[in-house]
């Protein structure tokens, strides 16, 4: 329980960090007056191609899934994820979703949960895609980066590609894992003898709930499949970014408006890494960041943008999920005390989140 109050605590702090700096400079009077000018027809588009994303999420996860679950039950549990996400601290949203995912089907809480490291590493293998490709077409950001900043342009660029090295490596080891599972628990046996675990089977149960999770990747077809549910996940995440942009245009200079959607859209990725509730913070920073350094634009304005579009994304995904939790029956108090307790002991048994 201390450790646990101790990580909520760093949580919040880290959170009430990343608002200041997001908000520190900027002249609300010009937010205020932006906001105005925001076109609402855009506006609708943007949150079609954000309800469409949850779609495609919802079917990636399915697959991942080994098909064990409805569509209709992965969108609903995605949204039950956002919701607690957004609200509480530390990723809660992830255990919360594998917790209600087995009430819903033949699918354990540790088997949910690796599928979703699955998602993790996939996404961030994009996104350092995207980042590459995008990056040397950035005016401001190739300036800055020529001019020796960030220690240099040639050791930002090492980075990125050790980004994407650990991305696929991992990628690579996760296939790896799928296709040997019997490998895979006999050397996890022989480590608990090794290191003389009483009861080794005891202990091998989350072991062999987790390689469930990767039951997609052991068919090539299934695992292309999932692939290219991705890549069209990702690129309408940037359309939607794009129509948002659209609905900014009158106080976003014109021009570059699909760069300017790529850019955003990694350095959201990136900053909704950073470990503040919901993105709160760390997200507008990123957005309003990027566009800065890579466009010029006044950071007033790349901030309303990026309030726009992260309320549009965060005010849905909390609407859906507690719509989920009601036409469920699940009580929100008990879920995330059964996520909890999966978080603390890797054997916990599939819970009853009624």
């Amino acid at each position: 329980m201390k450790k646990r109050s101790l990580q909520i605590i760093v949580t919040l702090v880290l959170s009430a960090l990343a608002l200041y700096a997001a908000l520190h400079g900027v002249n609300f009077a010009e937010v205020s007056a932006a906001l105005q000018q925001v076109h609402w027809g855009w506006l609708a588009l943007t949150l079609m191609l954000i309800l469409l994303t949850l779609v495609i999420r919802a079917q990636r996860w399915r697959i991942l899934l080994g098909r064990k679950l409805s569509w209709r039950d992965t969108f609903g549990l995605i949204n039950i994820g956002y919701l607690v996400s957004g609200v509480l601290p530390l990723r809660a949203g992830d255990p919360a979703r594998a917790v209600a995912a087995a009430t819903r089907g033949p699918v354990s809480v540790m088997a949910a949960l690796s599928t979703v490291v699955v998602e993790r590493v996939l996404d961030m293998f994009l996104i350092v895609i995207m980042l590459v490709v995008t990056l040397p077409f950035v005016p401001g950001l190739r300036t800055y980066l020529a001019g020796g900043q960030l220690g240099g342009s040639l050791s930002f660029q090492l980075i990125i590609v050790l980004s994407g090295v650990l991305a696929l490596g991992m990628l690579i080891m996760f296939i790896l894992v799928a296709l040997f599972p019997q490998k895979i628990e006999a050397l996890a046996r022989r480590v608990l003898e090794m290191l003389g675990v009483p009861n080794p089977e005891r202990w091998l149960k989350p072991v062999q709930h987790a390689l469930d999770g990767f039951i997609a990747l052991r068919s090539a077809r299934e695992g292309v499949t999932m692939l290219l549910w991705s890549v069209v996940l990702w690129i309408v995440t940037v359309l939607y970014f794009l129509a948002g942009l659209q609905a900014c245009r009158a106080f976003l200079p014109p021009g570059n408006g699909l760069l300017k959607a790529m850019v955003t859209t990694w350095s959201s990725a990136f900053g909704m890494v950073f470990p503040a509730t919901g993105g709160l913070g760390s997200f507008h920073f990123a957005v309003r960041e990027a566009l800065f350094w890579g466009f010029d634009i006044v950071r007033e304005s790349g901030f309303t943008y990026a309030v726009i579009v992260h309320a549009l994304a965060y005010l849905t995904g909390i609407i859906l999920g507690a719509l989920t939790l009601l036409i469920w029956g699940i009580s929100f108090k008990s879920l995330v005390s059964n996520a909890q307790q999966v978080e603390a002991s890797p054997e916990s048994k599939s819970p009853d989140p009624s």
